[in-house]
């Protein structure tokens, strides 16, 4: 069980006291203790034993353990659990997948391809037990609600990051850097949004929800907030994408503008050494009847004709604007 982080606490007077893994399973059952367990793993495989001593239910180890069931709340015999993606950045390119399994005296959360913070936000979550209502549906809610607060707090950070994008876009930047930089962001908000709208849709499933094994009326009003403020972090970054969306446009405009200017800067040249060139192909053939080339004065007579002309065309380039 190296891979398996396992934590586990028993909630004596709204206070979380440490235990270990064999206590909670030969006390699960007293509905008098309340339990809280963490179990954490960076690949699913060696979790599955693990779950299995938890609930024998087959379908609840598929389900915890298949990394496409990111949302939806489901109702076993003794059990309801919950489906939900977390993420510690929100430029995560991969979201930890998290399973609530909540018994009547009991609350199980397992986080897959967790890292370290996870595991560690999801232990700090104990702290504000006792600020919530007693039993199985106060943890649930407590875990609930600092999930969504950080969520925002990362809606938040994607806000800042696209404000400092369109500040460096001011500035002489790699262009193809900084196309490769607003294609990665808008990819991982495509992402987050994905990731709030798994959320969004499992808090609705658990307001709706009528069952036996946890009270939920006693945290059904407070949890129209939490969804509230998923609502809110979801209309976020939807702005947030939406000015992506203006910046990778300005960002083409721009190329095109620096092409055009390049364009514009060799055909100016293309123009002025087309006629030169001309003049000096025709007098480069040295025919003999070329009364012309014998002149005293002719090689600076025709260097003379080719800078005027070089100038016209520089003064001509330049009234129309073609410098500007």
């Amino acid at each position: 069980m190296e891979a398996i982080r396992i934590d586990v606490h028993e909630i004596i007077d709204g206070d979380p006291v440490p235990s270990d893994w064999d206590g909670f399973l030969t006390h699960r059952n007293d509905t008098k203790r309340f339990f809280r367990v963490n179990i954490s793993a960076r690949e699913p495989a060696p979790l599955n034993n693990v779950i299995h001593a938890i609930h024998e239910n087959p379908l609840v180890v598929e389900r915890c353990l298949d990394p496409d069931s990111v949302s939806g709340v489901y109702i076993y015999n003794d059990m309801l659990s919950l489906q939900l993606p977390i993420a510690q950045d929100w430029q995560d390119s991969v979201h930890s997948k998290l399973s609530i399994l909540c018994f009547p005296n009991v609350l199980v959360t397992i986080c897959i391809n967790a890292q370290t913070e996870c595991s560690k936000n999801l232990l700090d979550n104990l702290a504000s037990v006792s600020n919530r209502p007693p039993g199985t549906e106060g943890m649930l809610f407590s875990l609930l609600d600092s999930i969504v607060d950080h969520a925002s707090e990362l809606t938040l950070k994607a806000r800042l990051r696209v404000e400092q994008l369109e500040t460096d876009m001011q500035q002489i930047v790699d262009e193809e850097q900084l196309g490769r930089h607003i294609l990665a962001l808008k990819r991982a908000a495509a992402h987050f949004e994905m990731a709030l709208e798994a959320k969004h849709r499992t808090l609705m499933a658990l307001l709706s929800l009528d069952t036996r094994l946890i009270d939920l009326a006693r945290i059904r009003e407070p949890l129209h907030d939490v969804v509230a403020h998923v609502e809110h972090s979801l209309r976020y970054i939807e702005r947030v994408e939406d000015h992506l969306g203006e910046l990778d446009r300005h960002f083409l405009l721009l190329l095109q503008d620096r092409t055009n200017n390049r364009l514009r800067l060799l055909t100016i040249i293309s123009a002025i050494f087309m006629p030169l060139t001309l003049i000096a192909g025709i007098y480069g053939m040295n025919f003999h009847d070329m009364p012309e080339l014998s002149w005293h004065y002719g090689y600076a007579a025709v260097l003379l004709t080719m800078l005027s002309l070089a100038l016209g065309l520089i003064w001509y380039f330049h009234h129309k604007g073609w410098f500007h």
